[in-house]
């Protein structure tokens, strides 16, 4: 009886999870969509960290640079180097252009998007401190894109490329944090949405001329 009950609470679980995959300018796990050289992933819509629970109970909210569990063995697959990270540029822009972004939710909890830019012309290598250099803001000069309801689909909207950045190569790393989960909330209170929840990231390689 106890192993039906933890089957059961393992199959509520999964079905909780979110999906979602920035299609354009397209993430590297997703660049076989479009480009038959590319090696294929069939789950590029999953790149959540590992999951809630190894987000936030194993590796304390760490994630790996573009959306692998923090704890898989360097070079992460989806970071330079590793399985999907060949580097590709995948567009190519002018400072200050709104670039137009595209990221698609299979499965929506709403939540918000983020942007940040690492520029590999000047730091060398991926980090976290090469993306928290550049904090991208969305064309309407918010910090964030909150989304409009839960309705799985295909979100359109527009970032701002710094105006003062020149780069060869550039990777532009999309972050939704999703608002399923139930927590505590800075004022105190508890609502779905606050406290640690699902996060997921991609990464594009991009330039910026």
């Amino acid at each position: 009886m106890l192993k039906i009950f933890v089957l059961l609470c393992s199959v509520l679980i999964t079905n909780v999870y979110g999906h979602g995959m920035m299609l354009e300018p397209v993430g590297r796990q997703s660049r076989w969509r479009y480009d038959s050289t590319a090696v294929p992933n069939y789950t590029d819509n999953e790149l959540f960290c590992g999951g809630a629970f190894v987000l936030w109970q194993t590796y304390g909210g760490k994630c790996g640079l573009c959306g692998d569990s923090y704890g898989a063995a360097a070079p992460r697959p989806h970071e330079l180097g590793g399985t999907y990270g060949a580097g590709v540029i995948v567009g190519k822009y002018s400072p200050g252009q709104n670039i137009p972004v595209s990221a698609k939710l299979t499965a929506n909890h709403k939540g918000y998007f983020k942007f940040d830019l690492c520029n590999l012309d000047v730091f060398g290598k991926e980090s976290e401190e090469c993306f928290a250099a550049n904090q991208i803001k969305i064309s309407n000069g918010s910090d964030r894109y909150d989304l409009p309801s839960y309705d799985p689909q295909t979100f359109n909207l527009q970032i701002q490329a710094p105006r003062d950045l020149k780069c060869t190569h550039c990777v532009l790393r999309w972050t939704y944090v999703a608002a399923n989960n139930w927590g505590t909330c800075e004022d105190g209170t508890s609502a779905a949405g606050c406290g640690p929840q699902e996060t997921f990231k991609n990464c594009a390689d991009i330039a910026i001329l």
